[in-house]
């Protein structure tokens, strides 16, 4: 029979307080939903005070933001002729129109997969990247072709640079996607690009917008009908017709089921320098309201009830400020982090990405790699080249025969324009590409290509066969 005894044995052992598993949790939730946990704790702790933003002197003319009102108020009036902007039930989930998805995809992955599916010039696609990247957060292009051209050059999207026409066909690619109107400069140019995929070129309603959108504004139908030697009736017709367009192309993407578009971080290059910034906007500062404070600091005055649930409310208050203020040191030396290993994506585009684990980075950042998983899990950030999940960074690779790797999704890029150029009538095997990329240097198995094939949803070369007209 063993023998029973007791002993003492020192060990060190990691305990997560209840604390320090708040503060994680409060680095992996997305924006949005951090934004709602502070408005809650600002409810129900009176301990904690927004610290109020100064606002800048009002400039004259507000620009778009004007004329969305303007429109808004518009379209109220609209209703009498019959005609009411369409309206979503905030707890009714339903599907979205454009290719049968949810509408749990982002603005961004939406306009990028049409993208992808209209052009394979990769100089396109790289401007085309780079035009959806700087939307704003209705849909609209802020930026003329002039600036947009200006930009391009100055960031080097693509080599040689950019022609004044190649950004001209790069914006009426993405006008022509879906939803009807993104891209536009204006509510006049959103209306026509609208009017335009409903085929109405011809109607009344496109002739008071293409020629008398003043006259529009001013909702005179006896005087349009004068202009357009047409009818009331027909004024009124063309009124419903423009009653149902949107004001807003993105509307539908600025919500939380849209995916949380507004990026957590920017990456932008000044006087050529590469920062990393914050986006903090939309989460209010917190600090410790002074009233309070003062009554714990006169704590003598106080009942024992009161003053036990004023520090209870401060250490709840200090908690927040302070794990606040380490989420974003994190995610910013996060992305800083991020932007040494993959310099070349951020100086050269897409194209460029290296093969990266979470492991590198967490040594580079000093913390777990749990943590960095944390970090990453639903966050997006700008840059020159459009918005991106953290995540996508963080890729495998392949070993080429100089020794170096290769990111996957260059792989994937490569495998798509292989095929791309190929003969339809001849389409390549997945054994044929295997030796295409074997030959380019590219250390890849037969199954790797199919693999990477079916999750580009290339049909195989049997299905891809076409024969010559």
């Amino acid at each position: 029979m063993p023998e029973i005894r007791l002993e003492q044995k020192l060990s060190l052992k990691q305990v997560l307080t209840p604390q320090l598993i708040q503060s994680l949790q409060l680095l992996q939730i997305p924006k949005l939903e951090l934004a709602t946990e502070l408005r809650t704790e600002l409810e129900q702790n009176p301990m904690l005070e927004l610290v109020e933003p100064e606002l800048p002197e009002e400039e004259l003319g507000e620009g778009l933001d004007d004329e969305l009102e303007d429109w808004d108020k518009f379209a109220d009036e609209l209703k009498i002729y019959g005609s009411q902007l369409p309206e979503n039930d905030p707890d009714e989930e339903e599907p979205d129109p454009y290719f049968g998805k949810s509408k749990q995809k982002s603005l961004y992955e939406f306009l990028t997969e049409q993208l992808m599916l209209t052009t394979t010039n990769d100089r396109f696609s790289k401007l085309g990247e780079f035009v959806i990247g700087n939307l704003d957060e209705k849909g609209f292009l802020p930026m003329s072709n002039e600036e947009l051209l200006e930009s391009a050059q100055r960031l080097e999207i693509v080599d040689p640079p950019p022609a004044e026409d190649e950004i001209e066909q790069t914006v009426a690619m993405i006008q022509s996607f879906q939803p009807p109107g993104i891209a536009a400069r204006n509510i006049r140019e959103c209306f026509l690009i609208q009017l335009r995929e409903r085929e109405m070129e011809e109607t009344v309603a496109w002739r008071i917008v293409e020629d008398h959108f003043e006259e529009l504004k001013n909702r005179n139908v006896p005087q349009l009908s004068d202009i357009l030697d047409t009818t009331i009736e027909e004024i009124e017709k063309a009124m419903e017709s423009l009653g149902s367009l949107t004001f807003a192309p993105a509307s539908d993407y600025t919500t939380m089921q849209a995916g949380g578009v507004d990026p957590d971080l920017v990456v932008e290059k000044i006087q050529g320098r590469w920062i990393v910034r914050y986006n903090g906007e939309g989460l209010p500062e917190l600090r410790i309201n002074s009233t309070y404070r003062q009554m714990l600091k006169n704590r003598q005055q106080l009942d024992k009830k009161t003053k036990k649930y004023l520090s209870k409310k401060l250490n709840s208050a200090q908690w927040w400020i302070q794990s606040l203020h380490q989420r974003r040191e994190t995610m910013v030396r996060t992305m800083r982090a991020i932007l040494h290993h993959q310099f070349p994506f951020f100086e050269n585009g897409p194209g460029n990405l290296l093969p990266l684990k979470m492991e590198e980075i967490a040594e580079e950042v000093g913390v777990h790699p749990a943590t960095i998983s944390r970090v990453v899990r639903d966050k997006y950030v700008q840059t020159p080249y459009g918005v991106y999940p953290l995540r996508f960074y963080f890729t495998g690779g392949l070993e080429t025969e100089s020794g170096e790797n290769i990111a996957t999704t260059n792989v994937k890029r490569r495998i798509r324009a292989i095929i791309d150029t190929e003969d339809p009538a001849k389409p390549l095997a997945d054994q044929k590409l295997t030796e295409i990329l074997n030959s380019e240097g590219i250390k890849i198995a037969r199954r790797t290509v199919a693999k990477y094939r079916e999750e580009l949803r290339i049909p195989t070369a049997r299905m891809r066969k076409k024969k010559r007209k």
